[in-house]
Parts: C-alpha cells; sequence; structure tokens
C-alpha cells in the first residue's frame, strides 16, 4: 500500500513538472512571437545594397544549392571508380539429401558460409568519361552561379536608381505643385475682383490637377519598387527600407570615359565560357558514346568463411577473379549512337563559334549606348537649366499680369518634359554603364 501511494506521488510530481515545462515553453513562443515579427529599419548603400541580396537573395541560395549538388554528384561519379565491398551470408538445407559418387553415398548436412566480397574497376571508360562529364556539371553550376550574381548586381542597380530617379521626380513634382497651388489661389482672387477672367482660373485648375494626378503615379511607382526592392534584397515585406546614396552621388561616379577604355576579354565573359562548357559537354558525350565499344576489365576478390560445414564442401576460401568484357554485335546501335553524339559536338561548335560572335557586336553596341547616354544627359543636364529659367521668368512675369495662363501651362509643360528628359537620360546613362560592366565582368 505504501508502494502504492509513493508511485501515486511519483506521479504526481512527475505530471507536474512537465507541465510547469509545458507552460515555460508556452511562455517562451508567446515571448519570441513578437521579436520574430517585429519590423526591422534597413538603411542601405547601393554597395550594401548587393552585398545584402548577394547573400540574402533565394535565387542566389538556389544557385548556391545546385552548386553543392553538382559537387556531391562530382563525387558519386568518383566512389563508382574506387573499390566496392559487401558482406554476405548464406544457409544451405539439402533436406536429408545423398550425394552418390563413384557408389559413395555422401550424406549433404546443412551449410552456412559468410562471404566478404571486394571489387575494383581496372579499367571502365564509361565511369571515367562519366566522372568528366560530373566535373563538367560542376563548373556549369558554378558559371550559373557566377551569371546569377552578375544578374542580382545588375538588378539591384537598377532597382536602387529607379527608386532614387523616382523620389527626386516626386521633390521636384511637389515643388511644382506648390508653386502652382499658390498661382491658383492668386488666379481665383483675380477673378473675383474681376482683374482676370474664369478661362484662366480654369485653365490652371486643370493644369494643377494634371499635376497631382502625376505625383500620385509617380508615388505608386516608388511603392512598387520598393516592393520589388525588398524581395531582391531578401528582407521582410513589412520592414523599413531607406537608400542613403543621392543619385546626384551615383551620376557623378559614372565615368564613362575610363570605361569605355577597358579592353573585352571575351574568355573571361561567363556567357562565353557557359558556351565553352557546353561544347565541352557534348564532347564528352561524344567520348561517351565511343566508351561503349571499349572494353572493361573488373577485379573481384572473395573470401568465403564456413560457419556450419558438410562433409562435401568445395568451398574455396579465397578467389580472386578478373574479368574483361566487350560488346561486340548490337545491331549497329553503338555506331549510330556515336555518329549521333559526333553531329551534336559539331552543332555544339557551331554554337560557340555564334556566341563568340554574337558578345563581340554586343560589345560594339554597348559601347556605343554608353557613348550616345552620356552625350545625350549632357545634353538634357542643359535643357533642364534653361526650362526652370524660362518657366521662372513666365511665373514672374504671370504675378505681374505680362503673360497668360495658356503660356504658363506651356513652360511648367516643358519644363516637365525636360525633366522627364533628364531623369530617362539619366536611367540610360548608368543602364548603359551597367550593361558595359557586366559584358566586361567589372560589376
Amino acid at each position: 500500500m505504501t508502494t502504492f501511494k509513493f508511485r501515486i506521488l511519483t506521479m504526481k510530481k512527475t505530471f507536474f513538472w512537465l507541465l510547469l515545462a509545458c507552460c515555460s515553453f508556452t511562455t517562451v513562443q508567446a515571448q519570441e512571437t513578437p521579436v520574430q515579427n517585429e519590423q526591422k529599419n534597413w538603411t542601405f548603400s547601393l554597395d550594401q545594397a548587393r552585398q545584402h541580396a548577394l547573400e540574402n537573395n533565394r535565387n542566389m541560395k538556389k544557385a548556391g544549392l545546385a552548386l553543392e549538388q553538382a559537387q556531391a554528384a562530382k563525387w558519386v561519379a568518383i566512389a563508382n571508380y574506387l573499390p566496392q565491398s559487401s558482406v554476405s551470408m548464406s544457409y544451405n538445407n539439402y533436406l536429408g539429401a545423398n550425394l552418390e559418387i563413384f557408389g559413395q553415398v555422401i550424406p549433404m548436412q546443412a551449410s552456412s558460409t559468410a562471404t566478404i566480397q571486394v571489387t575494383q574497376a581496372l579499367f571502365n571508360a564509361n565511369i571515367l568519361v562519366g566522372i568528366q562529364l560530373s566535373e563538367l556539371g560542376r563548373q556549369m553550376s558554378q558559371n550559373v552561379l557566377k551569371q546569377t550574381e552578375l544578374s542580382i548586381k545588375l538588378s539591384v542597380n537598377t532597382l536602387y536608381y529607379s527608386i532614387l530617379v523616382s523620389e527626386d521626380n516626386k521633390t521636384i513634382l511637389v515643388k511644382n505643385i506648390e508653386n502652382i497651388r499658390t498661382l491658383v489661389k492668386a488666379t481665383h482672387a483675380k477673378v473675383e475682383v474681376g482683374i482676370s477672367e474664369q478661362t484662366e482660373a480654369d485653365q490652371m485648375d486643370v493644369t494643377l490637377a494634371n499635376l497631382e494626378n502625376t505625383l500620385q503615379s509617380v508615388e505608386r511607382n516608388i511603392e512598387l519598387a520598393y516592393n520589388s526592392m525588398h524581395i531582391l534584397l531578401g528582407i521582410g515585406v513589412n520592414d523599413e527600407l531607406k537608400l542613403s546614396d543621392p543619385l546626384l552621388v551615383l551620376t557623378e561616379q559614372c565615368n564613362s570615359y575610363d570605361l569605355l577604355t577597358q579592353p573585352f576579354q571575351i574568355e573571361n565573359n561567363p556567357e562565353m565560357q557557359a558556351s565553352y562548357l557546353s561544347m565541352q559537354m557534348s564532347k564528352k558525350q561524344y567520348d561517351l558514346s565511343k566508351a561503349t565499344m571499349l572494353p572493361s576489365v573488373t577485379a573481384i576478390y572473395q573470401h568465403n568463411e564456413k560457419i556450419m560445414k558438410s562433409a562435401f564442401d568445395m568451398t574455396m576460401k579465397n578467389t580472386l577473379v578478373i574479368s574483361a568484357s566487350m560488346p561486340l554485335i548490337v545491331g549497329g546501335k553503338n555506331l549510330v549512337g556515336v555518329k549521333k553524339a559526333k553531329l551534336g559536338y559539331q552543332s555544339s561548335q557551331l554554337d560557340n563559334e555564334l556566341a563568340k560572335d554574337q558578345l563581340q557586336l554586343q560589345e560594339k553596341q554597348l559601347r556605343y549606348n554608353l557613348k550616345s547616354a552620356q552625350a545625350s544627359y549632357e545634353i538634357q543636364k542643359k535643357n533642364i537649366d534653361v526650362s526652370q529659367r524660362v518657366f521662372n521668368n513666365i511665373t514672374k512675369k504671370y504675378e505681374q499680369g505680362l503673360s497668360s495662363s495658356l503660356e504658363l501651362t506651356m513652360a511648367n509643360n516643358n519644363l516637365l518634359t525636360a525633366q522627364s528628359n533628364y531623369i530617362n537620360a539619366v536611367m540610360n546613362l548608368l543602364g548603359a554603364q551597367d550593361s558595359l560592366k557586366k559584358l566586361l565582368g567589372l560589376l
């Protein structure tokens, strides 16, 4: 009875501690959940944004995992050429049967044997070529990782520029709206006292409405760009994100003339390397098709250890076997396979030459684009200064009653057009620079 009560008491204590542990675990989870969902604040320069994307972007992580898989596949291929061993055990029972030899009856007793077998491929062209193919697969995965890295850098740059340009455009629009709103109030005041006509006020209202609609469109574009940047950087969708590099600084850092003097080493280009690796892969496929017609040589060592031995037993304790095999006639399938693989290799050679020519043409085009973008930027930079001065001049005249609302509207439209052209010129310049850097391997 005392033992029973002791067990009951022990069970109650155990249950109490389990309940306490569960409550503690639930409390810890409740305390950790808000921390995990806590909004974070991020501030990135352009270089920091690119580095963060390379470390946290999901496509970059997938490319890294693909490279690890390719490395593992290479070791699997190598393992096929390493010694292979196995252990087996057998039990034979002849159910009372006897063996008669030269009139002598020998009872067949039950037997059991433990066997250790080691196999080593001495020569197998298929395995050797397979190892080479797995190494090429690893190099191709590494090349994909490099191309993914360049693409992510380029995407981060483009989005970063786009956000900065849109925010600068928003600042300009807000300033213009404030100016136009002041003029609208002044125009309505003039209409009320009979100095100006209602059409002047209506025209100014339309101008203000167009500017406000443009501002809303820019704000939506900014929000969309920030959302895309969150995904690209691999940060929480609700996290606060700020960009620290001003657009003017990035534009001034754009040294197109130095970049245009950089040589193009086509063999270092990732796309050219991918084409070359693809050609090498086709060549190895060609070698593999020829390897199917070569002999294979294998060595097998077997050690048998008797656990139960019968009266008649001819099992050898140690055995070494060297076997060789070679296909002879398989209906011409091997020859056709070799021819097909050879044609594939020749096709890949043509693809490689075409890729080389296309990259050389792309280089010329990108250099031309950068020169053109630089010239356009310098022109639009001057144009926006002139348009701003014209708008300021007509605004003063309008305030003094020396110009009409139509002239002011046209000047405002010209200024908006100049601002839009300048923004496009900035984006084209930075984009042309990055495209050429990517081709040259300098991004």
